[in-house]
């Protein structure tokens, strides 16, 4: 590596990026020049090329050293308060006023005396020599978010002080073993259903599971999206992470429904009927042509509703008036739907946040809020059953937002363009994966206090006891990949996790939800002993555990167990190997490749076969897979393991996966379920299998 090289590395590793990572053989690959020059000029550094690196690292270094505070301190447990301050030796004697605010309101004096007994770090910055103290106060603070103010000779510094549990909230008595059902509620449809499933067909499975002893009912992100062709349908692209998604209401439970006789005509129409029928036969979602369809619906239910102004239109304005946000969402959607969804190409006034009147139609404003806040209503009626029946309603919070969405365009500065989130090839997904997407920027979500990460989760937290958390390794590193350049030459940037993993607990104390981590890929070493330490939940797959040859490792008892996930195929298709010749069939897999993966999971397989034989739940060789998933999740069942999560859909042999990573193919994220739930909560093999499960895991 050559002087100029070093010194990028250099720059590099003040930005926190990481210029070179280990691929799934445990290789080093080494970041490109051209890598490492588009990830710093994303991150906002002032250099264009290699000749401009020392300048670079001597305008970072002097920046970081004339911040007095940190943006963000936290504290565990009640921890007395320690703050970390830089200053110019010559201010070494000085005294300093603080002050700080806690979270409600309360002012309170702080006095700080600077000695060199406290010093902790020095350096000299282009002839200038800078000292950190360390101040410590013995006053203990209370869980929650605090500001605390340091004003120095001719400057006022702040740090947000996160004051949080070391450790989110466990359950009373984690060895008590449950289990419940997954099934996305796009896939989900009853006889009532318009095509797709709604709110109230996942509350009939949730009293479904109950009724077989079940703990909880998991789904997909229920996250608005724009469904629209050209931009896709995954839950995993929302259109924000801060509100729910009106696809999924049902009409029916609306009570404005009664009084609006528009509505009502259109419902009893023949032609509304016969659309219903088409909708209800198609083997696939149609999003466009349902939530066309609901809409009419919708909007006549909102023009009734804010023209005639019922009795419930109080308590509207009362959600209304404690939440700004819900407003300016509801315009931002209307104005896309007069401008086009890409507001990068609006004019510059809306592209900063302006929006006035005229910029989008009034009636489609009004619209948005009217589905919003039934929306809320509804999943909230979901969340409130659950609670009373003492399940689990497990939510999923996804790592980004789709480039168009309404995050972005609010919150901009947090976010970083000209790179795309993603991740390195994997043993699962050889090719790597761009998830198209952008990442957060770490340190100015720092500067502005981790707002947006803070109400993302709060979003889901309000109602959701059990939230998993899509790729865990996030709150350490994000793999960003720069555009023009394929995933493998994407490279990691490092986050504040000790930062991330305060908030995360602190929100799930306040909210008493439990936190599930998903850990699968290629996962840090660090990683999972951090997770333990702050009491999050891992994720343990036994169809990952089978792809990558690891059969050895015990399933924990803090995490929540599956076969399988909604980006893998279902347990039918591993087993037979349809997954390895369908892949070869979309170019994920090469011939080579699949050969090797054809042995090693002959090997898996033969493996897992003696475990089952000989834990006495194989007498001989089985006749097909179903044998086997019986079997294994008998085993599962048996295992230490928190809670047991089951695909539905493996337990009537499906062989088509959800969704397929690196694919653009038409029925990901819209395959309905092969039967409906009248039809599958009757099959013998789904309650005999499911039974079975509830007598282990109340037994175990």
């Amino acid at each position: 590596m050559n002087a100029a090289t070093n010194q990028l590395h250099r720059l590099a590793g003040l930005y926190g990026i990481n210029t070179s990572y280990q691929d799934m053989n445990g290789r080093t690959k080494p970041a490109s020049v051209e890598s490492i020059l588009a990830v710093l000029k994303a991150l906002g550094s002032p250099l264009s090329g290699l000749d401009e690196v020392s300048g670079a690292i001597r305008d970072k270094r002097m920046k970081e050293w004339q911040r007095p505070l940190e943006p963000v301190t936290v504290l565990h447990d009640g921890e007395s308060l320690k703050l970390k301050l830089n200053l110019p030796k010559s201010l070494l004697d000085a005294r300093i006023c603080a002050s700080m605010v806690t979270e409600n309101g309360e002012p309170i004096k702080l006095d700080f005396l600077c000695d060199d007994s406290r010093i902790i770090n020095s350096a000299c910055v282009e002839g200038d020599n800078y000292v950190t103290i360390l101040l410590c106060s013995p006053d203990r603070l209370p869980i929650g978010y605090h500001k605390v103010y340091l004003e120095l000779p001719g400057k006022l510094s702040e740090t947000l002080v996160i004051s949080a549990p070391l450790r989110a909230y466990n359950p009373p008595s984690i060895k008590d073993k449950i289990w419940g059902a997954f099934l996305p509620l796009y896939a989900l449809h009853t006889r009532k259903s318009w095509g797709a499933g709604d709110f109230s067909d996942l509350e009939r499975l949730m009293e479904c599971v109950y009724k077989m002893g079940g703990n909880m009912i998991g789904t997909l992100p229920l996250l608005p999206s724009f469904f629209d062709e050209d931009l896709g349908s995954s839950p995993y692209m929302p259109a924000s992470r801060l509100f729910w998604n009106e696809f999924y209401l049902d009409v029916f439970r609306i009570p404005e429904l009664e009084q609006c006789t528009a509505a009502q005509a259109m419902l009893n129409s023949a032609n509304f009927e016969n659309e219903l029928k088409g909708l209800r036969r198609s083997r696939l979602v149609v999003y466009t042509h349902q939530l066309s369809l609901k809409r009419k619906i919708l909007e006549a239910l909102s023009d009734y509703f804010f023209t005639e102004k019922p009795i419930r239109f109080a308590d509207f304005e009362t959600r209304m008036d404690s939440d700004s946000s819900l407003e300016d969402y509801a315009r931002f959607r209307a104005a896309g739907e007069k401008h086009g969804i890409h507001w990068h190409t609006w004019q510059q006034t809306m592209r900063d946040g302006d929006l006035k009147e005229g910029d989008y139609l009034e009636r489609n404003k009004q619209y948005h809020l009217y589905a919003q806040w039934l929306a809320g209503e509804q999943i909230q009626s979901l969340s409130k059953k659950a609670a009373s029946d003492n399940l689990y309603l497990y939510l999923d919070l996804p790592v980004g937002v789709h480039p168009c969405s309404y995050d972005v365009w609010k919150n901009r500065d947090v976010f970083v363009t000209g790179v795309s989130a993603g991740a390195p090839p994997d043993p699962v997904f050889t090719g790597g994966q761009n998830w198209s997407f952008p990442p957060l920027n770490p340190e100015k979500i720092r500067q502005h206090g981790y707002r947006y990460v803070i109400d993302s989760l709060r979003h889901q937290l309000k109602l959701a006891r059990m939230l998993r958390v899509d790729h865990m390794m996030h709150f350490h590193r994000l793999f960003w990949i720069p555009e023009g350049m394929e995933n493998r030459e994407g490279l990691y940037v490092n986050y504040r996790f000790e930062e991330l993993y305060a908030i995360l607990a602190l929100e799930s104390y306040r909210h008493q939800s439990v936190i599930v981590g998903e850990d699968l890929g290629i996962v840090p070493a660090e990683i999972r002993p951090t997770m333990k330490k702050h009491g999050i939940f891992r994720t343990f797959v036994e169809q990952y555990q089978l792809s990558t040859a690891n059969l050895s490792e015990s399933v924990p008892s803090d995490c929540i167990a599956s076969l399988n996930t909604h980006d893998m195929f279902p347990f039918a298709a591993f087993w037979q190997d349809q997954d390895i010749s369908d892949r070869i069939k979309l170019n994920l897999l090469t011939e080579k490749n699949a050969k090797i993966e054809v042995v090693e999971r002959r090997e898996a397989k033969k493996a897992l076969l003696s475990v089952l034989r000989r834990e006495g739940l194989l007498n001989q060789s089985p006749k097909d897979s179903g044998t086997v998933l019986k079997a294994l999740l008998n085993l599962m069942a048996s295992s230490p393991a928190y809670a047991l999560l089951i695909n539905l859909e493996d337990l009537w042999q499906e062989v088509r996966p959800q969704n397929i990573p690196g694919t653009l193919l038409k029925q990901n994220w819209s395959r309905k379920a092969r039967y409906g739930f009248e039809r599958f909560s009757q099959l013998p093999q789904v309650n005999n299998i499911l039974y079975d499960v509830n007598r282990l895991r109340k037994e175990g």
